[in-house]
């Protein structure tokens, strides 16, 4: 019986496999069937000739706002998965416990994409823009959190707290305590926000344990993980030493490369790369044309407008994180932490067919951070062709902007 697609002549990154060449991959019935140095295209029933481009299993983002519809931020990820190689989204807490059924029957819905999930640790999820879901400390409600995370086991991998000042700090160290808790009684993970404080960095790190995540850790935020002198905290080495994990959450507000410079100097790497995407992140400032931001990805790539998984990951490829670990850390990596190694994050036999098929093309790109600074780069990682469970995605039109979406204008430095 021959096989129903054969990805010919592409370069292989399989970090999970410590596999780097040329290989054919065939997919059968929606499941890897062979990964061979050479396999007849007479084998197959269709062909996808990858000569020049890179072949990896399916990116992950581990951390993405798609409760669209509901609240101020969740996006579509089918409109972006087509060109962005991420066949799995988790999203971060965008769903409380009283949110949530919604979502699971979002999720349901979605054909194109796996969809994961943190559970916000306020019942309340992210509905407003102002960052108020922890106002009220009775949100942080730990009994009917810890029944919605038991009764969907299936989709919810953590639960997410936000700390630091402004209205999302006025409860303290207290919704991360609690957050704890409701861990601690389920088997899940702990995802947190970093921000400015307070509370201090060290305190917050106390409350988390291996496995448990730490997002945004490029911030430029007073809860860096760099000290006044530039070196990484102590607090930061110990927790990583334990087994938390550091993860980019690039986002609108969350990415800046003086910390990026000084983290990567001393060989700080995060384990995992993601977007913080949603729809401020998503559009980006600056939006003349919404419907051309694909064409403004492709040409301008400079994460404003249209921040993608891609991009963040040539950010780091930028700043001399080695490419077979920026690919672990959207494959390998994210899948072990949301606990699905066992179907995607690499490309065994038998493995999910997710795949995403990519070059990195050599033209001039300017990089900016979210405060503007720029970088000037000769490299762009682009995605030609994603493939879930053995189906090449068709082109999608973008998400629309919603009415009460308000851009920032930013004036990026001269």
């Amino acid at each position: 019986m021959p096989f129903d697609l054969l990805i010919s002549h592409g370069v292989v990154i399989d970090p999970a496999k410590q596999l780097h060449a040329e290989r054919d991959v065939a997919i059968s019935d929606g499941k890897i069937a062979a990964v061979e140095p050479s396999i007849p295209a007479t084998a197959a029933s269709n062909v996808l000739d990858a000569q020049g481009l890179f072949v990896a299993p399916g990116f992950i983002d581990l951390h993405s706002h798609i409760y669209r519809g509901v609240g101020y931020w969740g996006i579509d990820p089918e409109s972006m998965a087509w060109w962005t190689g991420v066949t799995t989204w988790v999203d971060a807490g965008t769903a409380g416990a009283y949110t949530y059924p919604g979502f699971e029957r979002m999720a349901d819905a979605a054909s194109t994409v796996t969809i994961r999930s943190f559970l916000n640790v306020s019942y309340l999820g992210l509905i407003g823009l102002n960052y108020d879901e922890l106002c009220n400390l009775e949100a942080c409600d730990v009994g009917v959190a810890r029944r919605v995370i038991q009764q969907n086991a299936h989709r919810i991998i953590g639960v997410k707290v936000r700390v630091g000042a402004g209205r999302v700090g006025v409860g303290g160290l207290e919704p991360l305590r609690r957050a704890r808790e409701i861990a601690d009684t389920t088997g899940v993970r702990v995802m947190v926000h970093i921000g400015a404080e307070p509370p201090n960095l060290a305190d917050v790190l106390r409350y988390l344990r291996s496995g448990d995540i730490v997002t945004h850790c490029f911030t430029g935020a007073t809860m860096r993980l760099l000290d006044d002198q530039g070196g990484i905290r102590p607090c930061v080495q110990e927790a990583r030493g334990r087994g938390v994990r550091f993860d980019i959450g690039h986002g609108s507000g969350s990415f800046s490369f003086a910390s990026a410079d000084a983290l990567t100097e001393q060989s700080f790497w995060p384990d995992t790369i993601s977007t913080d995407m949603h729809h401020v992140s998503y559009h980006g400032p600056n939006v003349i044309d919404p419907l051309a931001i694909q064409t403004v990805v492709d040409v301008r790539g400079d994460g404003s407008p249209g921040l993608s998984l891609p991009l963040a990951m040539s950010k780091l490829l930028y700043l001399g994180m080695p490419l077979d670990a920026v690919i672990g850390s959207v494959t390998s990596a994210p899948a072990e932490a949301i606990n699905m190694s066992d179907r995607i994050g690499q490309l065994g036999v038998g493995m999910d067919a997710d795949l995403a098929v990519f070059a990195i093309d050599k033209q001039p790109t300017m990089f900016f951070d979210i405060y503007g600074a720029r970088r000037e780069a000769g490299q762009l990682i682009r995605v030609r062709h994603t493939i879930r469970r053995g189906n090449v995605l068709p082109e999608r039109p973008p998400d629309a902007i919603p009415p009460w979406i308000r851009l920032v204008d930013v004036e990026f430095a001269k």
